[in-house]
């Protein structure tokens, strides 16, 4: 799939920074149409300029990802300015860390209306127009933690869980529509969301070790080549070893996991 201004566009959320902001800056370095969705107007429009800056062509939308309504009009008038949808990248998420004791109801409520609801959400409004320009991609910003487990990680991989979860039924609902589904599970990124919410201190000690932080350009690099072929990516590569450890020894990994340290304060 070749992604060029002049063909049908795409559509990034969580957009204002992170992650988002890296992913429509590297399409504007292909010189895509990209339209731009998240709650902060001027910090959207500073990402519009440097998408414009690197090449393509941008405009934002403001919506917040919980607003059902909001998010749909955002989607469908990002699509309609573009000229069409080719690929959407699902990114918008909130970093909410802490034992589950601790977290109040708001956190909790919090974690999982954006890191699942308004994900999923994102992607029902999208789907229509991705099957409309097929072949056509939906890339979803996952977790590590969606897979390993870690104290303090309840609220955060509950969301990232499930969002992984309902990808993979997704990927099988649409095997021969045309439209790719991907998700992407990175490990630590160099983003507000370790910086504010989750420290990095607080993460397994081996982690911090072996396993680089990675920076939100690498992880948009990724998401870019994920999209015409869809499937999972654990990135970086020096997390797969723990990722097949959680997944197919599990009560090993949760004593290694103790043991490590992961997630104390």
């Amino acid at each position: 799939m070749k992604l060029v201004v002049d063909s049908i566009g795409c559509l990034v959320t969580g957009a204002s920074s992170g992650i988002g902001r890296a992913v429509a800056v590297e399409l504007g370095r292909r010189r895509c149409r990209v339209a731009l969705v998240a709650r902060r107007g001027d910090e959207l429009a500073a990402t519009a300029r440097a998408v414009e800056a690197a090449g393509g062509r941008a405009a934002p939308f403001i919506a917040d990802v919980r607003d059902t309504a909001a998010l749909r009009a955002a989607v469908d008038a990002g699509v309609a300015w573009s000229g069409g949808l080719r690929l959407a990248v699902v990114n918008a998420g909130v970093g909410v860390h802490g034992a589950l004791e601790s977290l109040s109801p708001a956190e909790l409520r919090e974690a999982v209306e954006v890191n699942l609801l308004g994900m999923l959400g994102t992607a029902q409004a999208a789907l229509p127009h991705l099957r409309a320009t097929t072949p056509s991609s939906l890339v979803v910003v996952a977790s590590l933690s969606a897979i390993i487990p870690y104290r303090g990680g309840a609220g955060y991989a509950t969301g990232k869980a499930g969002l992984v979860a309902a990808l993979r039924c997704l990927r099988l609902e649409l095997a021969g529509s045309g439209v790719a589904v991907g998700w992407l599970c990175p490990g630590h990124v160099d983003t507000r969301i370790i910086a504010d919410r989750i420290p990095f201190a607080k993460l397994p000690r081996l982690a911090r070790l072996l396993v680089p932080v990675l920076s939100a350009e690498r992880v948009a690099r990724a998401a870019v080549r994920l999209a015409p072929r869809g499937g999972e990516r654990i990135m970086p590569w020096q997390a797969l070893p723990f990722a097949a450890f959680a997944r197919w020894m599990p009560r090993l990994a949760e004593r290694a996991l103790l043991w490590s340290g992961a997630g104390e304060p």
